[in-house]
């Protein structure tokens, strides 16, 4: 999966953004800092991405529309990017789904629902290092495929 994002990175200049412009602008103001970096992946670059995917994550694609991702190795900025994207998640009245310790860090999941659909999912990742990253995802996936989602990062 990591080639595939480092794919998606490549081919940055077809971007588009994702339903929250704050996520948007906050990777702006962020990437001006050092040790943080902010990409964001539209949906042209993520059904590029879904052609080179393997049979079981090219459905997977398909639910998405847009990808911002800002990740934070500045160990000094990394609390107040996290208080911002946590400011962010409770403006929109994104609700709680998930928290996973996978051994290296801590994921909490907000999302956005219409339904049994959701439109965003915002995912916070604080490492056990102190490092930070945000990850908002748009598009339409049910709520009984959302771990297709946290499949992608394997």
């Amino acid at each position: 999966m990591r080639r595939y994002i480092l794919l998606l990175v490549l081919l940055i200049p077809f971007v588009a953004h994702a339903q929250i412009p704050a996520i948007v602008s906050l990777g702006k103001e962020a990437a001006k800092h050092e040790g943080v970096e902010h990409d964001s992946v539209g949906s042209v670059m993520l059904a590029m991405a879904q052609t080179f995917a393997n049979k079981e994550q090219r459905a997977t694609f398909k639910m998405l529309n847009n990808i911002e991702m800002i990740v934070c190795k500045n160990l000094e900025y990394a609390p107040k990017l996290l208080n911002r994207a946590m400011s962010i998640v409770r403006s929109v009245g994104a609700t709680f789904i998930v928290s996973q310790d996978d051994g290296k860090a801590i994921n909490d999941v907000y999302g956005l629902k219409r339904g049994n659909i959701v439109t965003e999912l915002i995912i916070l990742v604080k490492s056990h290092k102190g490092e930070v990253a945000v990850v908002a995802m748009s598009g339409e996936i049910p709520t009984n495929r959302l771990q297709e989602i946290a499949n992608l990062k394997q």
